[in-house]
């Protein structure tokens, strides 16, 4: 069986049992191995051949200098994106096995790269506060709801009006968001700014038959909207850090982990399905912060006063 069409079958797996994003993620990171071995058998698969793309990703290569998860032209992808090829690559590879398809997996050796000593950046909470200053009413409501609920972008575009719960103490909002099988729904919690945002909001909000809560131009706003407007956001607040939804939700984690919050309950915040995920992404520390972590948190070095 050639590559490509195992990777049909494996995408056809995936159906009913895997969100669509999560079927796009594999196939985009499984194409780009077609791409580099070519459409070779499966049984053809080596780990010498594994290890060359891995170094490929890591490394400048011209072959990789379009790609649409690349973050920069200058070098190789990030870290935290190459291990997210290689478990990818791991996932098929088992698949096979699984399926009858190969005896062994020829990945079962292929390592992860080291985890980068500094964490995924958020956006910081001074750039938040001036992306809201140059934001207009729907769009200040955008950014409150993503600072405010850390939740995912598919969440906040597909969030509807009878999901709101602004008269509830806290405020509140069913979300629905990836997950095994498609979407999966959850609550999450926002206070007085946020409900005033989304007020403002509703009061101004074209009249439509559909109940989505953001609307672009032609519909329900969607996640590329999202991504342009922080985008036109940021060029106008003049900000040079990371402005994408996703460092809102690294911001979210990170403030309340920051503040003593445990990682159980950032992760039930998150929707994760375990404190592994919610660790191993959002519990990481600089030097910097470990040590201003050590003097607050620390006992011995405090003062009777203090204790």
């Amino acid at each position: 069986m050639k590559l490509s069409e195992a990777l049909r079958e494996f995408d056809l797996s995936l159906v009913g049992n895997a969100a669509d994003s999560t079927r796009v993620w594999y196939q985009q990171r499984l194409g780009a191995l077609v791409e580099f071995t070519g459409d070779v058998e499966i049984e053809e698969l080596t780990i010498s051949d594994l290890r060359r793309w891995r170094a490929s990703l890591i490394e400048r290569d011209e072959r990789w200098s379009d790609h649409p998860t690349r973050p920069e032209q200058e070098g190789g992808l990030s870290p935290w994106t190459v291990r997210g090829y290689v478990r990818a690559v791991r996932a098929f590879c088992n698949w096979l096995v699984a399926e009858g398809l190969l005896i062994s997996s020829p990945a079962a050796r292929l390592r992860l790269p080291p985890k980068p000593q500094n964490p995924p950046k958020a956006v910081s909470n001074e750039d938040v506060l001036a992306m809201l200053e140059v934001a207009g009413v729907r769009d200040r409501a955008i950014v409150c709801v993503l600072a405010a609920t850390g939740c995912r972008v598919g969440g906040l575009c597909d969030l509807r009006l009878p999901d709101l719960e602004l008269e509830h103490e806290p405020a509140r909002a069913m979300v629905r968001e990836k997950g095994r099988g498609g979407k999966k729904s959850r609550l999450v919690f926002f206070g007085p700014q946020t409900v005033e945002s989304l007020r403002a909001w509703i009061v101004i909000r074209p009249d439509s038959e559909d109940d989505h809560v953001f609307l672009g131009q032609r519909g329900p706003l969607m996640e590329s909207g999202v991504y342009q407007v922080l985008r036109r956001l940021a060029k106008a607040a003049g900000i040079k850090g990371r402005f994408n939804p996703h460092a809102f939700r690294h911001a979210f984690a990170r403030g309340a982990l920051e503040n003593g919050a445990d990682l159980g309950t950032v992760s039930q915040l998150l929707g994760h399905s375990g404190i592994g995920v919610t660790n191993e992404f959002y519990g990481r520390w600089s030097v910097e912060e470990l040590g201003k972590r050590s003097e607050r948190y620390g006992w011995f070095e405090k003062s009777e006063e203090d204790l």
